[in-house]
């Protein structure tokens, strides 16, 4: 007897939080409470039938798991029965989809019912859902007639993007390769032809993909290969396919798939850019002017976001080389129309709109240089990459020996190194290495003490699974977790702001803040939540009219040279102890010698130094000029304003609602042309520039 999907699944939601509630786990199964309950009867059945003791359940309704059952899923130990597996709707659609594409032979109601074990009425209303849910999206109708059966009408360039998707759908599964090699009659031998191709392809052209992509490619290069020996060949590609034409990896990959005497030059095209939309770390390049290119674009958009956000990067270097590494592949994934699935924004804009805001101004360079829009999704990676490195060079190093912990990702270097930041946020009490793939892991020979990894590894060494994306009560709950086992603490259900509370009606507390940490860090309450909590605190108070105030709004009265219009414009803060002497000297130093780009929009310019340069304090002040003036050279403004943050994320509300002032022409001009302090006063109280 073996379990089904959703048994082994609620199964591994279990063992991977033994603390999850009962309404936990029907949310995170997708299930009622009655099909949950079922569901558990039928696990219990089977840890019977095989020895191990049953799940059980507390009187608060907590589950009790044995050890043994815990020890033998890590292990492997459970099987999955795929001929007990019943397959909902959408997985039939996209089974029903590459059946479509695959097979060569005329294909009846008969055919889809004995290869899905489903009933005839079950298939035709697949059929029809197919045409609505599916097909429509991809231009492609579904058509039967008796001598040919059902088949597809469309483009075939439609049809094999249809079939990336579907092949794509269907991996993630649960046993999704056996799914694909036994119900679609895969040659197995093939397949295992077509990874050494792909291996071989990573020698010679020195890549390394992602293990996501390195499962899916095979399949694809089957599919494609099936589709051009029943002579369906591409006709036409869009226009962006031609830049793999000529190109070093054109020709390496061609030499490789040689073998299989593909004549047709659009199919070798697509062919190639099946490895070039994924592939990471190149260490050769596609032609000199493309890697300049596209160096030069990552400069300036690096460049930007720094004057967006104010701040220089202390290891600057190392995160224009990630970014050139992460805009290449993105770059392909845009132009070759391939999409990144949108749960990221779900994760990232709740809490991260405004970085999200600033990282898309800061690409526009990049969107001009390339002729593209970058959509959302890909947006959101980027804004991963700007703000994880944002964290890293903001989080303390701890001194105390700490455990020695690794991270273990197989979705992309960009959630890699998110997940890896996240995790080092979460846990102070670990002293986390580095971030590997999978395949990298079992090539990595140093000490550790603890994995975390999105999939189970074979390791003595003491792991965690993780998702690649957390929230707060995902980091939470996982706190718990290894605190129980790693560190033998328990994490108590206690609230430390309730705890600092009741101590202040006691006694008089001079440091709240510090107790709050402290309390937090006695009860193993997440510290995530707390900076988050802090955050959204400071946030509250941090808008633009907040800070562009009567006194820190000036209208200059006669003309300036530019090193008074920094000091003219900085006096308010000064005065009000936000900055000292030695930040005005070092915003005049730094467009002296350094020649920042300090210009946001034409005519204004936001001046500012480092965190570290005399902050003591959030502040920002606005002088209006009486006409442009010239900043040694290179650039012109009319209106200066001073930009001090004591920290690199604090400042970036009221920022991007300065941004949308100069983004509307009509309020912007109003605002350089104007002499009134009150009317910049009301441009700035819009409440349209407000952002949560």
């Amino acid at each position: 007897m073996s379990l089904d999907e959703r048994g082994l699944n609620i199964l591994k939601l279990l063992v991977n939080n033994p603390t999850i509630s009962g309404s936990q786990l029907e949310k995170e199964a997708g299930l009622s409470r009655k099909q949950l309950s079922y569901s558990l009867a039928k696990i219990n059945f089977y840890l019977k039938e095989n020895g191990f003791e049953e799940i059980g359940r507390m009187r608060t309704g907590k589950f009790i798991i044995p050890h043994n059952v815990i020890n033998s899923y890590k292990t492997n130990q459970f099987t999955f029965d795929e001929g007990a597996y019943v397959f909902i709707e959408k997985e039939r659609l996209y089974l029903i989809a590459l059946i479509l594409l695959q097979h060569k032979e005329e294909l009846s109601i008969n055919h889809f019912t004995s290869i899905l074990r489903i009933s005839k009425n079950t298939v035709l209303n697949d059929l029809k859902k197919l045409q609505t849910v599916i097909l429509q999206e991809f231009d492609l109708k579904l058509w039967y007639d008796r001598s040919k059966g059902y088949y597809l009408v469309g483009k075939e360039y439609e049809k094999r993007t249809l079939m990336i998707r579907m092949i794509q759908s269907i991996l993630p599964l649960l046993s999704g390769e056996s799914i694909l090699l036994s119900i679609l009659e895969i040659d197995e031998e093939r397949i295992r032809m077509l990874c050494a191709d792909v291996e071989e392809v990573e020698k010679t052209l020195k890549v390394r993909y992602t293990d996501e992509r390195i499962r899916e490619i095979p399949f694809i290069l089957y599919f494609i290969l099936i589709r051009i020996e029943a002579q369906k060949f591409l006709d036409v590609l869009p226009e962006d396919y031609q830049h793999i034409a000529g190109t070093s990896e054109y020709g390496s990959i061609m030499n490789i798939f040689a073998k299989y005497d593909i004549q047709n030059t659009m199919d070798k095209l697509y062919l190639v850019s099946q490895f070039q939309i994924s592939s990471v770390n190149f260490e050769d390049s596609r032609s000199k002017k493309f890697e300049k290119e596209l160096a030069e674009a990552a400069e300036k958009t690096l460049e930007n976001f720094e004057n967006l956000v104010c701040i220089r990067f202390q290891d600057r270097k190392a995160l224009l080389d990630a970014l050139i590494q992460h805009l290449k592949p993105a770059l392909y994934r845009i132009r070759y129309q391939y999409h990144i699935e949108g749960n990221i924004l779900n994760m990232i804009l709740p809490h991260h709109s405004y970085l999200f805001e600033i990282t898309r101004h800061a690409m526009v360079p990049f969107e001009e240089m390339f002729h593209i829009l970058i959509p959302q999704e890909e947006m959101a990676y980027i804004t991963i990459l700007f703000g994880g490195w944002m964290t890293k060079e903001g989080t303390l190093d701890f001194l105390e020996k700490k455990r020695r912990a690794i991270v273990v990702c197989t979705n992309g270097i960009s959630i890699s190194n998110f997940l890896f930041l996240k995790l080092k946020e979460a846990f102070p009490e670990l002293e986390f290495l580095c971030s590997l793939s999978s395949r990298q892991f079992y090539e990595y020979h140093k000490e550790y003490d603890v994995v975390f990894a999105t999939v189970h590894l074979d390791t003595a060494v003491p792991q965690f699974l993780v998702k690649p994306i957390m929230d707060d009560n995902d980091l939470h709950n996982l706190r718990k977790k290894v605190f129980n086992e790693l560190l033998n603490k328990t994490i108590y259900e206690v609230n430390s702001a309730s705890l600092l509370h009741v101590i202040g009606k006691y006694v008089d507390v001079k440091d709240r803040k510090g107790l709050l940490t402290a309390l937090k860090s006695y009860l193993g309450e997440t510290t995530q939540e707390m900076v988050l909590t802090e955050h959204c605190h400071q946030m509250d108070t941090n808008n633009l009219h907040d800070l562009l105030t009567p006194e820190t709004v000036h209208i200059a009265e006669h003309e300036l040279t530019w090193m008074e219009a920094i000091q003219t414009a900085s006096e308010p803060l000064l005065r009000n102890g936000c900055i000292t002497t030695k930040y005005i000297e070092n915003m005049i130093y730094s467009v002296k010698y350094d020649k920042p780009i300090w210009t946001i929009a034409d005519g204004l310019l936001l001046a500012h130094a480092s965190v570290e340069e005399g902050v003591n304090a959030l502040g920002m002040s606005l002088l209006k000029l009486p006409e442009s003036i010239c900043f040694n050279g290179y650039m012109e403004a009319v209106i200066v304003v001073v930009m001090a943050t004591p920290n690199r994320e604090i400042h970036l509300k009221a920022l991007y609602a300065l941004i949308d002032i100069v983004e509307n022409e009509e309020d912007f001009n109003r605002m350089k042309s104007t002499d009134s302090i009150s009317e910049i006063l009301d441009i700035i109280s819009k409440e349209r520039y407000e952002v949560c």
